[in-house]
């Protein structure tokens, strides 16, 4: 099978295996992201996590660069994020989804190939690694942070309409520690890969967000 269409399938599965809460548990994956934060930052600071009727608002301070950012999950579908300089509380941009608007229908398209089950026997390490790069550790569009510091190698991405994949896309981007950051591309790999290849129906926040 192509190449492309094996990466294409595999995106939307990591995306629904790790990233789409089961029974909408959104503040059990929020729960164990707050829980492991810290650590995989190296800070004291938590992120602060409330729930009204309708949304979910996560309040994360980076200071390593006097960074904050807000989110606002409503659902899988509708989230917006603010991001300030913590200090004078500058708004910098803000980043929101219109989810009633058209979007290039991937899964449709997918299933109408019908060829998902061809995927997993010709699924490999490298497969996962374009995927997650594309996700998570590499977009292909993305923003550069120049200010407060000037560091390439944090990439904000755009395009990502899944809120808890932009949650975790920052954590791994404002990680401080390359070593760490390392390790933690490793740990990804191997875990979708084992997930995919043993037809694991979910990976678990802990299992996830264990790294931290």
């Amino acid at each position: 099978m192509d190449n492309e269409i094996i990466q294409a399938y595999l995106w939307q599965k990591i995306i629904k295996l790790g990233f789409s809460p089961k029974n909408n548990a959104y503040g059990s994956w929020l729960s164990q992201y707050n829980k492991t934060l810290p650590d995989f930052w190296q800070t004291d600071q938590y992120p602060k996590i409330s729930k009204d009727k309708n949304a979910y608002q996560i309040k994360i301070y980076f200071d390593q660069i006097n960074l904050r950012f807000e989110f606002n999950i409503t659902s899988i579908k509708k989230f917006g994020m603010r991001s300030y300089i913590s200090d004078k509380f500058n708004l910098l941009w803000i980043y929101h989804t219109d989810h009633q608007y058209f979007a290039f229908p991937v899964q449709s398209i997918l299933n109408k190939l019908g060829e998902e089950k061809q995927v997993i026997p010709e699924t490999s390490a490298q497969h996962i690694e374009k995927v997650l790069d594309g996700l998570i550790f590499h977009p292909r569009t993305h923003y550069h942070i120049e200010s407060p510091i000037d560091n390439h190698t944090i990439r904000i991405g755009g395009g990502l309409d899944n809120p808890f994949v932009f949650l975790f896309h920052l954590r791994y981007q404002l990680c401080p520690d390359k070593q760490t950051r390392k390790e933690e591309k490793g740990r990804l790999v191997t875990l979708f890969n084992s997930a995919i290849k043993n037809k694991t129906n979910n990976v678990t926040a802990n299992d996830l967000l264990s790294g931290g």
